[in-house]
């Protein structure tokens, strides 16, 4: 019997957080950056060609992360990474910053917000074939108009399937 009261009285205790914690006002309840990175390339490529990938940033509204080359060195820049199993990939070709005042800082901040788009050219050699992995990470540091959160780094990978080169039809 000892048990079943102990029991009703911890299963009473968990709901009582439980609905405090749904009516604790947004401020006090634990936020998550909302960020999400995705790498677009062609489903299938031919041999010796050369396209363009790009890798998708998406920040929710109100959410922004620093430039590749923030105003502050002591800043965290956004950094994308990206290696192919098979040709070559161009330096990282990064968007446009936009200059943004906020409570937390005495001066502009250099941020990107919405989407933005991160570009390198993949070149294959004429001699390719078979699948193709491009794949490598996104380093940021998420910040809202309140605070900034810890430097994270997400994941992104494509899988191509490379072809032949057309013939020359001759």
């Amino acid at each position: 019997m000892r048990f079943a009261v102990k029991t009703r009285a911890h299963r009473a205790a968990l709901l009582g957080l439980s609905v405090l914690g749904a009516l604790a006002p947004a401020g006090l309840r634990a936020e998550k950056p909302d960020v999400h990175v995705t790498l677009v390339a062609p489903p299938q490529l031919a041999a010796g060609t050369r396209t363009t990938v790009v890798v998708e940033m998406t920040l929710g509204s109100g959410w922004h992360v620093n430039s590749h080359a923030p105003a502050e060195k002591f800043l965290i820049p956004t950094d994308v990474n990206l290696t192919t199993t098979q040709g070559s990939l161009s330096e990282i070709r990064y968007p446009r910053h936009v200059e943004k005042r906020f409570a937390f800082a005495d001066t502009a901040m250099l941020v990107y917000e919405g989407t933005v788009r991160f570009e390198a050219d993949l070149t294959l050699p004429a001699g390719a074939n078979g699948d193709m992995v491009v794949a490598g990470t996104v380093a940021f540091q998420a910040c809202n108009e309140r605070q900034c959160f810890a430097p994270a780094k997400l994941p992104v990978d494509a899988k191509v399937l490379v072809v032949p080169a057309p013939s020359s039809g001759r």
